[in-house]
């Protein structure tokens, strides 16, 4: 992944330098990027690649990670930079976390070339990434439109698995046919196959004209059904018959037609699954699902947090303060990004129009016992815990977003640091050191 940084001149002025290698910020020639700050020293700071950490004098080695792709250590005679709110002289700088050194500003992120990702049709609606994991999933999303074979979606609810949708249908060869997509889980049951195949006059009471079905209806293109999981066995029989022959019978119907159809689906419960349950035909399992995408959830995915709030944020005129951003990215997402999207529409209402920037105590309702988890080592959804309990596992939980970093820890808890270490001691807390620390202490909680 490439970096730069972006600098924000005490003049107002931004700049923006790539990050290749270790650089010096300060006043003097020597220096790999100049600050226009007069209060800064000749050699104010230097910034190395987590690779690099171990070769830097004095300097300690940590945890790399995508949260904090560099190390900052000031120079001896520079006064101390403030990370956050916090005067630092040596640390991680999280990616897209403001820096102060004197008075210029900067911040460390991530650069997406235009190759990085696949261009997305400006007629439909985007699937937004900056992970690795969302670039993959947009990638081989790009690679099966154009193919005829049906395309299973599988993720949790709020993953964008229709916005893929209509990009698949957007990059086939079905682009410019209809889109019609058909939400099977509100579908009432007396109702389902004349939704799905249509019926003619007179076949029930009630049907008083000839009506084409969704299959019908998205004839040379592309039919998108959400929720497959939730249609009753008898219509997945007739789905099946379709798939092998492209033929529909229209509910009272006589004679069959033919539609030339490509088939999407989607569902929060995994197929699989309801195959072994006996709920979901295997034969029509297999036909649905000849290219399987499984969205990651949005919780494995910390740097879309962060971009998708912000996003979310600026349309509504608001930012986000680095304190609330942790909180947000330390939440588990049950609902992914549609929950993310109505907590920012939440916080920003709730917080009036004279507060452009929305602090973590906008989003204090994320911590009621309604939006906690159910994955014990990540939430509070241990059954009957303790007080100290409660405490150890948010303690451990803060570590694990912090890669370690006590600052950090502190700040996810909204605690001082002086706090937080009272609060190790406490109770015997002496790392995570590395991964395999934290899962061992998750373990012993759960």
């Amino acid at each position: 992944m490439l970096w730069q940084i972006r600098i924000c001149d005490p003049s107002g002025e931004t700049r923006i330098f790539p990050l290749k290698g270790a650089v010096t910020l300060g006043r003097s020639e020597t220096s790999n990027i100049m600050l226009r700050d007069p209060t800064a020293p000749k050699e104010a700071a230097y910034i190395f690649p987590n690779s690099l950490i171990n070769n830097v004098p004095g300097a300690l080695p940590k945890i790399a990670s995508p949260l904090s792709p560099f190390w900052l250590k000031t120079a001896p005679e520079a006064p101390p930079c403030v990370l956050g709110d916090i005067a630092v002289r040596d640390c991680h700088v999280p990616a897209g976390l403001p820096v102060a050194l004197g008075e210029t500003r900067f911040t460390i992120e991530p650069v997406f070339s235009e190759a990085a990702l696949p261009s997305q049709p400006p007629q439909v609606r985007h699937w937004l990434t900056r992970s690795e994991e969302g670039r993959q999933i947009l990638w081989l999303t790009k690679k099966a439109a154009p193919t005829p074979l049906s395309i299973y979606l599988a993720g949790e609810t709020g993953t964008g698995k229709e916005v893929l949708a209509h990009l698949i249908h957007a990059w086939s060869e079905r682009a410019s046919g209809p889109f019609v997509p058909l939400h099977c889980g509100a579908l009432p049951l007396s109702l389902a196959e004349s939704e799905l195949f249509g019926h003619v006059k007179g076949a029930f009471t009630g049907a008083v004209n000839h009506r084409p079905g969704a299959l019908m209806q998205a004839h040379n293109g592309t039919l998108f059904l959400d929720e497959i999981g939730d249609l009753p066995l008898d219509i997945q029989v007739k789905l099946l018959r379709f798939l092998e022959n492209g033929e529909i019978r229209p509910v009272g119907a006589d004679r069959p037609s033919r539609a030339d159809v490509r088939i999407l689906c989607a569902t929060h419960h995994p197929l699989q699954k309801l195959v072994e349950e006996g709920r979901f035909r295997r034969d029509l399992y297999y036909r649905l699902a000849s290219i399987t995408i499984e969205i990651p959830s949005l919780r494995s995915r910390p740097e879309d947090v962060e971009m998708l709030a912000q996003r979310f944020a600026t349309e509504l005129q608001r930012s986000i303060s680095p304190k609330a951003m942790l909180r947000l990215q330390a939440h588990a997402w049950p609902g992914n990004v549609r929950e993310l999207r109505h907590a920012i529409e939440r916080a920003s209402g709730m917080a009036g129009p004279f507060a452009p920037i929305l602090n973590e105590e906008a989003f204090a309702f994320l911590l009621t016992p309604q939006n906690i988890g159910k994955t014990p080592e990540l939430e509070l959804g241990v059954p009957v815990l303790t007080l100290q309990e409660m405490e150890r596992v948010l303690l451990l939980k803060s570590l694990r977003l912090a890669r370690g970093n006590r600052a950090q820890a502190a700040k996810i808890l909204g605690v001082a640091r002086s706090t937080l270490f009272e609060m190790l001691k406490r109770h015997k807390i002496k790392g995570p050191k590395s991964n395999d620390f934290e899962m061992e202490e998750l373990a012993k909680i759960a």
